[in-house]
């Protein structure tokens, strides 16, 4: 358990949902056809196995998403605590530049874990294919801060990294406390000596920081920079505007507030286009969860029918089997295909949810005897 006081502060992780949960879903999902494939197609005592198999699976589902979901970091005087449900682990630090690493943009670096398939990284990873590190990443965040520890560098991509950047500055300067009234050995008393001249007071340069301290004092540089090209910016465009008023003043032979106000009338209809502000960056746009379970409505709809025709074949017969195998397979299999595309792959999401669509169409014109 976690010194409640030697913690300096609890961060906060970035964390993807649909990264973490989707091993869980699809372990339900499988652990659902199971027991239902097992009663239907394989005969008695053989089948009373299958639940007992899927009850495994949904065991293992659970346990894996509230291991993923209860990962929690908590920054101490001298290590970096990371615990979770069933286990923890404690990173020592040491001293050392802390640096942000970027996986996205310009001047990217790669990371590769082993733990990648799994929905989030945690774990032993390497950087850029020549350094060995320790990464905590629950979201496909674009930057990480590199930590120094005995076991290497440690990546944490954090929801606020100014937390923590400022909570591992505390722990620096709670360290230096704790060193500072440490007490000394006692040494020997030296035999006595000449008098020396007693040597000037060294003065340190203001500058010297930690690397903590730097790369926090480097992060409010970049903000003050963009708050002044920003203030810049609008400093221009406001002279600009006023140069053109004052033209149309003169060209007009009226005051410069009249010839103002008609500059202003005309030029309100362009200024209703949408501009990006500076800094915004267009995502991409997400399939919905409306558009995932898309499959499972056709495959109840194409079982519907079935069942309002009077055409749905027996369930105990062999074709009564497969029917009920098919619309598995159309449905609820494919929408959680749909989900993992959405973590992993989401080019590829209307090629799953379509293949979907189309099997159960052609289920329903099965059953309607087209």
């Amino acid at each position: 358990m976690t010194d409640s006081a030697s913690r300096i502060a609890r961060v906060r992780l970035a964390r993807s949902l649909p990264r973490l949960l989707a091993l869980p879903v699809l372990l339900v999902v499988v652990a659902a056809a199971v027991a239902v494939a097992g009663l239907l197609l394989l005969p008695m005592p053989a089948g009373a196995v299958a639940p007992v198999a899927a009850a495994v699976l949904v065991v293992v589902a659970l346990w894996w998403a509230g291991r993923m979901l209860s990962v929690r970091l908590d920054v101490e005087e001298s290590a970096v605590h990371i615990h979770w449900l069933g286990g923890e682990r404690r990173y020592v630090l040491t001293p050392g530049p802390v640096t942000r690493v970027r996986f996205r943009g310009e001047n990217s670096s790669a990371v590769r874990a082993r733990s990648s398939w799994l929905g989030g990284q945690l774990g032993a990873a390497r950087l850029r294919d020549e350094e060995d590190i320790q990464i905590i990443r629950l979201a496909p965040t674009a930057t990480a801060i590199l930590v120094p520890t005995e076991d290497g560098r440690l990546a944490i991509a954090a929801a606020d990294e100014e937390q923590l950047l400022q909570a591992l500055t505390e722990a620096a300067r709670a360290r230096q406390r704790s060193e500072a009234v440490a007490p000394q050995p006692a040494e020997p008393e030296p035999e006595p000596e000449a008098p020396e001249p007693e040597p000037e007071p060294v003065t340190l340069d203001p500058r010297f920081m930690t690397g903590i301290e730097r790369a926090a004092y480097e992060r409010r540089l970049a903000e003050e920079r963009d708050a002044a090209a920003v203030a810049a910016l609008a400093a221009a465009e406001a002279e600009a505007a006023r140069q053109e008023e004052q033209r149309l003043a003169d060209e007009a032979g009226v005051p410069a507030s009249t010839a103002a106000a008609t500059a202003t009338a005309e030029a309100r209809p362009r200024a209703r286009r949408w501009r990006p502000r500076i800094g915004t960056r267009m995502e991409r746009p997400r399939a919905t969860m409306a558009f995932i379970l898309l499959p499972l409505l056709g495959a109840g709809v194409a079982w519907g029918i079935g069942v309002a025709s009077g055409r749905m074949p027996e369930p105990g017969t062999d074709l009564g089997r497969l029917t009920s195998l098919a619309l598995v397979l159309a449905g609820p299999a494919t929408s959680i295909a749909a989900i993992m595309a959405r973590a992993w792959w989401p080019r590829i999401i209307g090629v799953v949810v379509a293949g979907g669509l189309a099997a159960s169409v052609f289920i329903g014109r099965a059953l309607l005897g087209g």
